[in-house]
């Protein structure tokens, strides 16, 4: 082929080849087997062309097929700026957010109604990754955790020690007790 489609598709390029080949002339079989589609897209490719005037554009696949988003770019932008901002700061009890709690902001804000789930798929075009919290007592003192370590439990323990105990064929074993004070610190 003389023409180059540069970036398209494989598809694309695929199409346009095909569409150079019907106006040169070949037959369906022919387009197919070179292109290696089915004689089926071969005829509904010549179907194209003719509505539209033997014009090439009529293969291209138009821009924006699918569903329209419902929020547009600026929308997304504004509920990143919320989201980053803090739930506190939007108006919500804590910090967590939830795909709930996000649903309803979105809602609120834009008057748009997403599904949590949606929700979900929409948090990563916006550069935003679902995080798991860190669950951690708010009573927890690691001074006083490291204090109990290092003197009551040495107290409880009394020393390390060896004991003594039979294995399963009578012999005698030691085993030797872990000592969680040099665990911790």
């Amino acid at each position: 082929m003389s023409t180059t489609h540069g970036s398209l598709s494989p598809q694309a390029q695929k199409r346009l080849q095909g569409g150079e080949l019907i106006l040169k002339g070949y037959d369906n079989e022919t387009i197919a087997d070179i292109v290696e589609v089915t004689p089926r897209s071969v005829n509904n490719w010549r179907k194209a062309l003719n509505e539209h005037n033997e014009n090439l554009c009529a293969l291209v696949r138009k821009q924006g097929s699918g569903r329209i988003p419902r929020l547009n770019d600026k929308q997304k932008q504004q509920l990143k700026k919320i989201i980053v901002g803090g739930a506190v700061a939007a108006g919500y009890p804590n910090e967590r957010w939830t795909s709930k709690i996000v649903a309803d902001v979105i809602k609120k804000k834009f008057g748009v109604k997403l599904a949590p789930r949606s929700v979900r798929k929409l948090l990563p075009t916006l550069g935003l990754s679902p995080q798991k919290p860190v669950v951690k007592s708010h009573k927890h003192d690691e001074k006083a955790a490291l204090k109990w370590a290092k003197h009551t439990w040495r107290r409880l323990k009394k020393s390390k020690r060896t004991r003594h105990h039979s294995d399963f064929m009578g012999r005698k074993r030691s085993l030797t007790i872990a000592d969680p004070v040099n665990d911790l610190v």
